[in-house]
């Protein structure tokens, strides 16, 4: 049964009150408008709530969006001091639920004898609430929550005149409170974009520049990241003077999260491989360190590569990663190295990698690539594919950097115009 509605007490305001309450109304979007931060907005339509009201307490609840729920956010004056974000209130509880729900104001003047009323939070403070003006806070055509002011000072009842000025008041806020949050995004949102940015500094730091460090071969590599940064990896050191290791992978999904499990797997790796006899013991023990300490379900497809630059010969291994590409100098074909089924590291410790080799021969180029390669679309959705990269490595060129950079542009052109959608990394040896 819907409580009876008791009329609103009239009172007609005098000439002299209506400009007061204009000078109050234009004083406070002044007020209101003194800060973007947040915390501060809300204390200030406290404590103005309070003032002008004339009221013993005052109360702001928002609605909490995850749940629904109206959440005192702040409360000013007296007793009210206690309730400062310690109570939840659903939706068509009490006056200040009823209010948010039905969007429509309240002014409840015998407040204990109101069905509607809640008493829980008068017994849980030892606060006694007499008469209540409640007034929804709506700002781009919803309510945000609710203000409230309780017992009027000087006065037993809240009046006609009251709800006026204090709905005023509650829409003035309610812009206030939006625009602090929207500032409150945008700082948000520049502070995290900042952060990217450093990471992928960091990021690039952390991948070895090809360009300026000597192994003894022709090494180059280039990655785009589809976000900032991005979980493709790969890294080249010297095993000892004939022998160059180089890693090459795939971190699953992108972003922040990738990057660090890429920096974790190779610290792993740039530990384990001067301990490592061949590529497959390395790679699997860097699965076991990998898959011993799970990180958020990630995996990452890898190929490491022996390369014994006096015998000519590449020994390697995989853990689930796309066929290494290899061209022969002296046919100009290409071929896709054949890899013994082999999962992602990090998935199950334990796991065997087998391992193979390969003779090279005097300008053959061995290609790495990810699937963001391989996968990159056009505008229609079409993929690039592994047969155009093999197309394309098969005009010769004279140095690793110029198989790595014309891979690079064809993709650019066969995507122009279209999402990047994964991390685009090559990574070219020509011995």
């Amino acid at each position: 049964m819907e409580p009876e509605e008791i009329p609103v007490p009239k009172k007609k305001s005098t000439p002299a009150e209506r400009i007061r309450n204009l000078q109050k109304v234009l004083s406070l979007n002044s007020i209101l408008n003194s800060t973007l931060e947040l915390n501060q907005l809300l204390a200030i339509i406290m404590k103005t709530s309070a003032e002008v009201m004339r009221a013993e307490v005052a109360s702001l609840l928002l609605i909490d969006e995850a749940s629904n729920d109206l959440v005192f956010r702040v409360a000013l004056g007296g007793k009210g001091s206690a309730l400062e974000e310690k109570f939840r209130v659903k939706m068509g509880e009490g006056i200040a639920g009823t209010v948010a729900k039905t969007g429509k104001p309240l002014v409840i003047n015998n407040a204990q004898n109101d069905p509607r009323f809640a008493k829980r939070f008068d017994a849980s403070t030892g606060f006694v609430t007499r008469a209540i003006l409640c007034v929804p806070m709506q700002a781009r055509g919803k309510v945000i929550g609710v203000l409230q002011a309780i017992n009027p000072l000087l006065r037993k009842r809240f009046c006609s005149s009251d709800l006026d000025l204090f709905e005023t008041f509650a829409h003035q806020a309610a812009i206030a409170i939006e625009n602090a949050k929207l500032h409150s995004e945008i700082v948000r949102q520049e502070k995290a974009k900042q952060a990217l940015k450093i990471a992928h500094e960091i990021q690039q730091n952390f991948l070895p520049d090809l360009k300026t460090r000597s192994y003894g071969l022709d090494l180059y590599a280039q990655t785009l990241p589809a976000l900032d940064v991005g979980g493709d990896l790969y890294d080249v050191l010297m095993i000892d003077n004939d022998r160059v290791g180089v890693i090459f992978g795939d971190v699953s999904g992108k972003g922040v999260p990738a990057a660090l499990y890429m920096v974790r797997a190779m610290s792993e790796y740039r530990f384990l491989a001067p301990q490592s006899k061949d590529s497959s013991e390395l790679v699997t023990r860097l699965n076991d360190r990998m898959a011993g300490e799970s990180f958020l379900g990630m995996f990452i497809t890898m190929v490491f590569l022996i390369i014994d630059k006096k015998a000519g010969t590449v020994q390697y291994a995989s853990a689930g990663h796309l066929p290494i590409l290899l061209r022969r100098n002296a046919t100009g074909q290409t071929e896709f190295l054949s890899n013994a089924q082999s999962v992602p590291l990090g998935m199950a410790p334990g796991m065997v990698f087998p391992q193979a080799a390969i003779t090279l021969e005097k300008g053959d180029a061995i290609v790495l690539y990810t699937d963001g390669v391989i996968e990159a679309r056009d505008r229609n959705g079409k993929d690039y594919t592994a047969e155009r990269l093999a197309a394309n490595v098969r005009i010769r060129a004279s140095k690793a950097s110029e198989y790595s950079e014309r891979i690079s542009e064809d993709v650019r052109q066969f995507t122009a115009g279209a999402e990047q959608h994964d991390d685009i990394t090559s990574l070219v040896v020509v011995i």
